[in-house]
């Protein structure tokens, strides 16, 4: 029951958890900065409120903060995402051996390992159809140029292939949602994290050296998020591409 219920809990917990910070940190600052004389919400909407009951109050805050995690915690998925794809199409046959570092780096979606393990599947695919195709009297060989054209558009494709898991190996996708969510999730908090230690700095009654160490200890803490976002990413986008290497789901560039 309890594991049927997860794959639905993850699809919501990082929108939900980011707008919780969102709705936080909004209420802090202005009601900091910008309380009106009759307080943080004009008398209608206190009505409004006080109308729902308790209850009613939660969900419909519970409904917004949804509502805008899903927006933010999308646009940041999506940003990361097209930097990852930006990174793949950078790459040229040459950067196979060793995959170039650079800013855009962070954002490799595949670890080394499984660029050579999916080459080796390809190299060793290669030779099995000139054996097929090719006479005793043609020379025989490995053509490294085609191998890696091959390999190039199999890795470029490791974003898009997930889907095929699901029919071929059940098991080995929800490991790959999990890494997936698990980095979703760190992506949704990393903007509203700071704005969230800011809002309860200005809120409380401590030294100004204090807050700023409060502030600097979040940043902090929201790189390590961030580092462990792109790992998280990187397992999942590796595990895909190993299950190309091993023949458990097709690649359409390893097909052709």
């Amino acid at each position: 029951m309890l594991a049927s219920l997860l794959p639905g809990f993850r699809d919501v917990r990082s929108a939900l958890v980011a707008g919780y910070m969102w709705f936080g940190a909004g209420w802090l600052l202005i009601g900091h900065y910008g309380r009106p004389p009759a307080g943080l919400l004009a008398r209608p909407a206190v009505e409004l409120l006080e109308l729902f009951g308790t209850g009613g109050r939660l969900a419909a805050i519970s409904v917004l903060c949804l509502l805008i995690g899903e927006v933010t915690g999308s646009v940041v998925a999506g940003v990361f995402g097209r930097l990852s794809q930006t990174y793949l199409h950078r790459l040229t046959a040459a950067d196979l051996d060793h995959l170039p570092g650079g800013p855009l780096a962070v954002f490799r979606p595949v670890s080394g390992r499984t660029v050579e393990r999916m080459r080796g599947r390809i190299r060793q695919e290669h030779r099995q159809r000139q054996e097929e195709l090719i006479s005793d009297a043609t020379p025989r060989g490995i053509n490294p140029h085609e191998v890696d054209r091959i390999a190039l558009d199999a890795v470029r494709e490791v974003l898009h292939v997930s889907p095929r898991l699901i029919v071929a190996k059940p098991e080995l996708f929800a490991e790959y949602s999990r890494f997936k969510a698990e980095s979703e999730f760190r992506d949704a908090i990393l903007l509203p994290l700071p704005v969230l230690a800011v809002a309860v700095c200005v809120n409380l009654t401590a030294p100004a050296w204090l807050e700023a160490l409060v502030i600097a200890a979040v940043l902090l803490a929201d790189g390590y998020l961030f580092a462990q976002s792109r790992k998280r990413f990187r397992q999942a986008h590796s595990l895909i591409g190993h299950s190309v290497a091993d023949g458990t789901i097709s690649s359409a560039a390893m097909s052709d």
